[in-house]
């Protein structure tokens, strides 16, 4: 360093001394003077600038720009359709993977969870059933049914009832006897009680017939008369009676605006608008609940909460073989089958207990939010009908305020008087008719022709019946009657038959049928499932419990929650929207970012995985940020005989935002303590790199040197240079060797520079 000071000082006290002899002898010589002789003149120095080549790091890097970028950026979907109820993010917002991003209307999906649980404890409870095998109840009562079957059976084999058979032994001999009467003939005793009956008989029709005719038979044909005149009255009093009842309500309809009339209508009013405040108070109430439903519905999860610990406790007592049948006893051996029996049921209950714990908590969830939908609608129905009944009272009271229907009411007026007119003068013909009725009845008048009547045709018949036995008796049996007496021993005969062997093969062939079928009942309630019973329970449970699953799997997929960390770029619905499957909610960015540069194809070779990148943004001034080369495209882009090189910036302080315009370089090679020129020193228009070297007398030289490492400001002078040689770094590429030049080094302290970069 001292050689090259001491060069730079000699270099201009030289320049000044001829400088200052030129201007003295232009300021000394006279016109009129000519030389002497010819003499050269040289050409003068060319002011450069030049710089020593020294020891120093230096580093070869690549340089590009582009845009930094979020490596992914996620469209946020729900998994179900409904109404958003909160959309808790905006813009900006930071979240972490599984935090809730938006929450849907989850009353269907809960509703749906319910009766899917109340279908699963259904067919759980079915399924228990049938594993518990036949009720004790069922049995005894198909046994019962077929004792009664096969005793009637017995009963039916055995013959008849003793008391039928007796009757009809009975019958059997009378008939018998009337035949074996008839074949006898009658005697003389008799043949006289037959003739004195017939006799008695003739003097009994002869006093009715003269008793009738006393009480005169053509009384009937007036009475009739009369009677049938009443009733037309009658008949005409109702009518009236209909037409003043039909004027009675036209003038209740019509009734005008008096007093009373109006305080009914006000007073119909008032009762409608107390059943509106009624049916909103039942509204209100019902979402409302009183605190004692409240507490009872509290009351009854606690309780299944404790019935759910409990059979908790006795499922792992058995598991820790605490409890018996699984308990180890000494001496006494343990019962596999009934242990692994004790556990399965200990296992129902606690899922049976944890059902009825979700059940309990749906019921009181339900009442806190106002009951079902179906009471909700019913309710709100009742307000609505207590709606129209005021609208229908007032607009009645309106009208009977205003008026104006005083003609309708004349006219109903005028009929109902006509109708009392007419009913008054049917109620006086009536009376006269009733009384001439009365006076032909005189009293029992009637009646009594009546049982006259009566015994005259009862007194006949006798006669008739008491002349044919007589005739029967005086003249012998005939063959008609001997036949007649026959049939009915035969008859009678039929009927022993029948009241011995009341059953024929085919009722005993019902009744058999009757006493199997009642043995299948038995079987059937005795095993009252197949294995195949057992199976289909067994896929029912599964089955809901399946349902039940994808309820719950609908519920929780109302709550749309992130799937990774991120930030929200765009917030696309709003609370209340109506959202899909193929709804996007928001947009969310990973903090992941990436830069992508397109390389030359000869730089390629130049750059690897992981080599470090130097990043430079407009925001942060003055300020550089890491990053790493995390891969690089497999192809060349044919056309642009490029490739994309993916880098990845380091950013821990999350400075770097996407859409920024970034500055980088990649370092492809470094090395310490190489001789190093400026990079503006090296002529590349030989087929050799040459700088133009400057000597002690400022003289140049070209020199061909090999080039090492190269950047932007400097390059690597692997031979040809030694360390503090002066080479030119301004208008090099005019000088020629021997050129004489006027070197314009730099100070020292920027020589003594610790590295090129």
């Amino acid at each position: 360093m001292h050689s090259f000071a001491g060069r730079a000082r000699k270099s201009i006290a030289l320049s000044g001394a001829l400088i200052g002899a030129t201007l003295l002898a232009a300021c000394g010589q006279t016109p009129a003077a000519a030389p002497a002789g010819p003499r050269t003149v040289s050409a003068p120095a060319v002011a450069v600038s030049a710089e020593a080549a020294h020891r120093g790091d230096i580093q070869q890097t690549l340089a590009y720009s582009g845009e930094i970028r979020a490596r992914q950026q996620i469209s946020i979907l729900p998994k179900a359709s409904g109404r958003v109820e909160q959309l808790l993010v905006d813009i900006g917002s930071e979240v972490k993977a599984g935090d809730t991003l938006a929450v849907l209307d989850q009353d269907n999906p809960q509703m749906q969870v319910l009766q899917a649980r109340a279908a699963l404890a259904q067919a759980q409870a079915r399924l228990a059933g049938l594993q518990a095998g036949p009720r004790s109840e069922d049995v005894a009562a198909a046994q019962a049914a077929l004792a009664q079957q096969q005793s009637r059976l017995q009963n039916m084999r055995s013959g008849g009832r003793a008391e039928d058979v007796k009757t009809a032994e009975s019958a059997l001999s009378a008939a018998q006897a009337r035949l074996q009467a008839l074949l006898n003939g009658a005697d003389d005793a008799v043949k006289q009680a037959a003739h004195s009956a017939v006799d008695s008989d003739k003097d009994a029709l002869a006093s009715a017939e003269a008793a009738y005719a006393s009480l005169g038979a053509q009384n009937a044909a007036n009475l009739a008369a009369a009677q049938s005149q009443v009733d037309t009255l009658q008949a005409q009093i109702a009518t009236a009676q209909a037409q003043i009842n039909s004027a009675d309500a036209a003038l209740a309809s019509l009734a005008g605006s008096s007093a009373a009339d109006v305080q009914a209508a006000q007073s119909a009013y008032d009762e409608a608008y107390s059943q509106l405040q009624t049916a909103q108070a039942a509204l209100k109430q019902n979402y409302n609940p009183p605190q004692a439903a409240i507490a009872q519905a509290e009351a009854a999860l606690d309780a299944a909460r404790g019935q759910h610990q409990a059979a908790q406790s006795q499922q792992t007592a058995l598991e820790q073989k605490a409890a018996a049948p699984c308990a180890d006893m000494p001496g006494v051996p343990r019962n596999g089958t009934a242990c692994n029996s004790a556990k399965a049921a200990a296992g129902g209950a606690v899922s049976a207990t944890d059902t009825a714990v979700e059940a309990a908590q749906g019921q009181l969830d339900l009442l806190k939010r106002g009951g079902a939908p179906a009471q909700q609608t019913q309710l709100h129905a009742a307000a609505d009908q207590a709606q129209a009944q005021i609208n229908t009272a007032k607009a009645r009271l309106d009208a009977l305020k205003d008026g104006g229907i005083a003609a309708a009411r004349a006219q109903a007026e005028a009929q109902k008087q006509q109708a009392v007119g007419q009913q008054v003068q049917a109620q006086e013909s009536l009376k006269v008719a009733q009384a001439n009725l009365n006076a032909l009845k005189k009293g029992n008048l009637d009646a009594q022709v009546k049982s006259a009547q009566a015994q005259v045709t009862a007194a006949s018949e006798r006669l008739k019946s008491d002349q044919a036995r007589l005739d029967v008796t005086v003249r012998g049996a005939t063959d008609e009657d001997v036949q007649q007496a026959q049939a009915a021993i035969d008859q009678a005969e039929q009927q022993l038959l029948k009241a011995r062997q009341p059953y024929t093969p085919s009722d005993l062939q019902q009744q058999g049928q009757a006493v199997y079928a009642a043995a299948a009942q038995l079987q059937k309630a005795q095993t009252p499932y197949t294995d195949q019973d057992l199976t289909a329970a067994q896929a029912a449970v599964e089955g809901a419990q399946a349902q039940l699953d994808m309820a719950l799997l609908g519920l929780s997929e109302t709550s749309v929650v992130a799937p990774l960390d991120g930030v929200v770029s765009e917030r696309l619905v709003a609370p209340g929207a109506l959202v899909s499957p193929q709804t996007p909610l928001v947009t969310l960015v990973p903090p992941a970012l990436e830069l992508v540069v397109n390389v030359q194809e000869s730089q390629l070779g130049q750059i690897t995985r992981g080599q470090s990148v130097q990043l430079a943004v407009p925001a942060f001034p003055g300020q550089t940020f890491g990053a790493e080369v995390e891969s690089i495209s497999p192809t060349v882009d044919p056309k642009t005989r490029t490739a994309a090189i993916h880098i990845q910036p380091k950013d821990g302080q999350a400075n770097l935002r996407p859409g920024m315009f970034a500055q980088l370089s990649i370092v492809t090679a470094q090395k310490q303590n190489a001789l190093v020129v400026p990079a503006q020193a090296i002529l590349t228009s030989e087929s050799q790199p040459h700088v133009a070297a400057i000597n002690d007398s400022n003289t140049v030289s070209l020199v061909p040197v090999k080039l090492g490492l190269q950047n932007g400001s400097d390059a690597e002078i692997l031979s040809g240079l030694d360390a503090g040689q002066l080479v030119a770094t301004s208008g090099a590429s005019t000088l020629r060797d021997g050129d004489a030049v006027d070197p314009r080094t730099p100070t020292l302290t920027a020589l003594e520079r610790p590295a090129a970069q």
